[in-house]
């Protein structure tokens, strides 16, 4: 049985010989890295680690700016960091619309929409004077390539196994006519104990910094919001 080692780091050839440890096979290695990328994917995607969150500051709100002025999504995203953005310094956060109902709301502050067809948002309603857009993202991350060097998730390495067991995963469909030499179900047990844990690790960070974000504040500032406050 494998041990989760937090010391331990995984290459990205290590995750190619772990998956072929596990359905006893090599198989074409531009597979085995189509199957590493997807998995990769599928957990971050599916988890939306702390970690993974970023900050782009790099799109500028003008004055002049209408809602049909384009501006650039981060490159590297997977998906937004809920549905907010930031302009400037104000502390009232623009919410996010459906790009169909973009008419309706076009010369309201505070709100945005997206294009994820060309990569685009747009700004409703206007600003006085230049200020930079704070755009809270999930990154797609570094993806998995043929090398030896160390495997690009930025979650603790002793969870880096959990790629090679998803690959294992998704390749017993496609080989599933000999069982002998695809993913076992045995392995099933395993892998949800070892995702579980990752989540564990990722929600004591999430709570970490929500605190009096949430309805059970866990900071001394006043909180109208939370559970039994009293003024």
């Amino acid at each position: 049985m494998f041990r989760i080692n937090p010391t331990y780091s995984m290459t990205n050839e290590d995750i190619f010989a772990t998956f072929e440890t596990f359905i006893d096979d090599t198989l074409d290695r531009t597979l085995e890295v189509s199957l590493a990328e997807q998995a990769r994917l599928e957990l971050e995607t599916e988890l939306k680690l702390q970690c993974s969150k970023k900050l782009d500051t790099s799109q500028i709100a003008n004055p002049g700016d209408t809602y049909l002025t384009a501006k650039n999504l981060p490159t590297d995203i997977l998906i937004p960091c809920g549905n907010r953005l930031f302009v400037g310094t104000q502390p009232n956060p623009y919410k996010g619309i459906p790009i169909e109902q973009r008419e309706a709301y076009k010369n309201l502050a505070y709100y945005w929409y997206f294009d994820l067809l060309n990569k685009k948002f747009y700004l409703c309603g206007s600003v006085n004077t230049p200020q930079a857009i704070t755009f809270p993202y999930i990154t797609i991350g570094t993806s998995i390539v043929d090398d030896n060097n160390p495997a690009p998730m930025q979650w603790p390495s002793g969870f880096h196994i959990l790629v090679p067991m998803k690959m294992a995963q998704l390749y017993y469909p496609i080989d599933a006519g000999d069982k002998s030499r695809s993913w076992a179900p045995e392995w099933i047990q395993f892998y949800n104990t070892t995702k579980q844990r990752l989540i564990d690790w990722d929600h004591a960070w999430k709570l970490a910094a929500l605190g009096n974000e949430t309805p059970y504040g866990d900071n001394d500032e006043p909180n109208p919001y939370a559970i039994n406050y009293v003024s």
